[in-house]
């Protein structure tokens, strides 16, 4: 019998071949498993920033509405096993390394993500859900899980993130809008150029478009992503008190997530590019306007770290900065140079723990986490406890 381990090296495995374009190879994982996907309702979330908070307070609406809710995410934190749910538990690591090896055994010549998402729509299928709310892995148009036909869809808003894959901001706007159905609602919360491309697409598909405007700068962004989630529950027809329901019953780890330990204050968000980090400054602001701030930094050396260094810190910051757990890694040579570039006081820590531990030991008003979810996922289990 094939064991959790088993399916990580396998996953493990399938990642030397990377990304492949395309959506032929999930079509094809599709049709051997008897099209799990269409199977039950669906609703499709893509977006640069948000899209996971906005498909976990969704989930946490249908939940609310008595459905049985499946919830596919990604990237994990800690665990593959949190990628996978069903109203709001993990899938187990027997059933998913079940559904690994199911996928597997259809013989389609598939990516590690492809693998993933059509065990995630297989899981859902066995597990007899009523409605499954599923995220983008990486833009839209071709993205494995472009194959669902969704009651709606959501692109929570477009920046640049992944130009070396995606191109520029055109581009990314176009991929994104590429989840749009033919007649299939859309909500979004994007603006300027990339709205503008949204509303072209969703008129040459027939789609109804809502549209969610950018809140005044004195609210936080995880407001922002309310307001879409809110949105988008009230065209799926979900009441007034699911949806109130919905949202305090919403945790969604690694996302603005303030924790209080014998340390003091730790703010844990996963901001990994300008767009998030703008984000994550602004509810700093908000939230914590004055004070020492201490950071844990790491990113990753494809992502556009010495904007989000301009945009993060302030001149009295102190940040320590450590490796993320990815081969992807930026170096802490790189990232302390570009930060004494910009005057920003800093140490480099490798060991992650050991990194931790400055963090806790040091003086400060508020101590933030963040730069990449690699990091969060290394660390979050040492800050929490």
């Amino acid at each position: 019998m094939k064991t959790y381990k088993d399916a990580l090296e396998y996953l493990d495995w399938l990642c030397i071949f990377g990304v492949k374009e395309g959506l032929e190879r999930i079509t094809e994982l599709a049709n051997a498993l008897g099209q799990p996907q269409n199977f039950y309702r669906t609703v499709h979330v893509t977006g640069t920033n948000g899209k996971g908070s906005v498909c976990a307070m969704l989930a946490e609406m249908f939940k609310a509405s008595g459905l049985k809710v499946g919830l596919f995410t990604s990237p994990h934190l800690e665990s593959y096993c949190e990628r996978i749910k069903i109203n709001g538990e993990n899938i187990s690591e027997e059933d998913f390394a079940e559904m690994i090896f199911r996928v597997k055994n259809c013989n389609v010549n598939a990516t590690h993500f492809e693998v993933l998402t059509a065990a995630a729509f297989e899981y859902f299928k066995v597990r007899a859900v009523d409605v499954a709310v599923i995220e983008v892995g990486l833009g839209g148009t071709f993205d494995s899980t472009n194959i669902i036909t969704p009651e709606l869809s959501i692109i929570t808003n477009v920046a640049l993130d992944h130009e070396n894959i995606l191109g520029d901001l055109k581009n990314i706007a176009l991929n994104k809008a590429g989840i749009i159905k033919e007649k299939i609602p859309v909500v979004t919360g994007a603006d300027g150029l990339p709205l503008e491309i949204i509303r072209v697409v969703a008129k040459e598909k027939n789609s109804p478009l809502y549209e969610v405007s950018p809140l005044p700068i004195k609210n936080t962004y995880q407001e922002f992503n309310t307001a879409i989630a809110i949105k988008a529950a009230e065209i799926l027809k979900l009441d007034s008190a699911a949806i109130e329901t919905g949202l305090a019953h919403f945790d969604w780890a690694g996302r603005f997530e303030v924790v209080k330990n014998f340390s003091g204050i730790v703010v844990i968000d996963g901001a990994h590019n300008p767009h998030g980090a703008a984000a994550l400054r602004q509810s700093l602001d908000k939230n914590f306007p004055s004070g020492k701030r201490i950071w844990l930094f790491g990113a990753l050396r494809d992502k556009d770290f010495n904007s989000m260094i301009k945009i993060l810190f302030r001149a009295d910051d102190f940040v320590i900065v450590t490796k993320p757990n990815s081969e992807r890694a930026a170096s802490t040579e790189t990232l302390c140079a570009c930060l004494r570039e910009n005057k920003i006081p800093c140490a480099a820590v490798e060991d992650n723990l050991a990194a931790v531990d400055r963090l806790k030991n040091s003086v400060g008003d508020v101590k933030i986490i963040a730069g990449s979810l690699y990091l969060i996922g290394a660390v979050r289990k040492f800050v929490i406890a």
